[in-house]
């Protein structure tokens, strides 16, 4: 019988949660912000796709930035989902994604933790990111922080 390896599966089981996290108002934002004294959409409204969701022109982006240079970590997140999500744009993501973390925003540490153990490119900021989310009040961030360290250790040829 073969061995199934379920690395894969526990650290998709560890981002869903967080991508289920992401508030659904993102959507009603996005229709409502260049009016702002606009309504909430109406229940009428047609459906709205994952890339319209987090869909920004080019004000918004701009606004965004404008926030988030001055260290609003909400801002900077938003604008690390557009560019995950609506322009896949990798180095602007990290860029904002880092700006977030920075600036404390906890979801925002855990994904810069989560990707930096995925690309295996720096586990040592991959745990120092985990750290920061749990320290933050972050639960899920603490099993992500024991699986990047176990996997630095290993990757010094011990044993977790």
């Amino acid at each position: 019988m073969k061995n199934i390896d379920l690395g894969f599966g526990a650290k998709l089981a560890l981002l869903l949660p967080l991508l289920l996290n992401l508030s659904v108002s993102y959507a009603t934002e996005n229709q409502t912000m260049d009016t702002p004294d606009a309504g909430p959409a109406s229940s009428s409204s047609s459906p709205i796709s994952g890339a319209q969701t987090y869909s920004l022109t080019d004000a918004q982006r701009a606004d965004l930035a404008a926030k988030a240079e001055t260290g609003d970590a909400e801002a900077a997140f938003r604008l690390s989902l557009y560019y995950t999500f609506a322009s896949s744009d990798e180095a602007q993501r990290i860029r904002w994604l880092t700006i977030a973390a920075k600036a404390g925003h906890v979801v925002a540490q855990h994904n810069l933790a989560y990707d930096l153990y995925m690309s295996g490119k720096d586990l040592a900021a991959a745990a120092h990111w985990a750290a920061e989310s749990a320290k933050n009040g972050n639960a899920e961030a603490g099993d992500l922080l024991k699986e990047i360290e176990a996997a630095r250790a290993k990757a010094r040829g011990s044993h977790p």
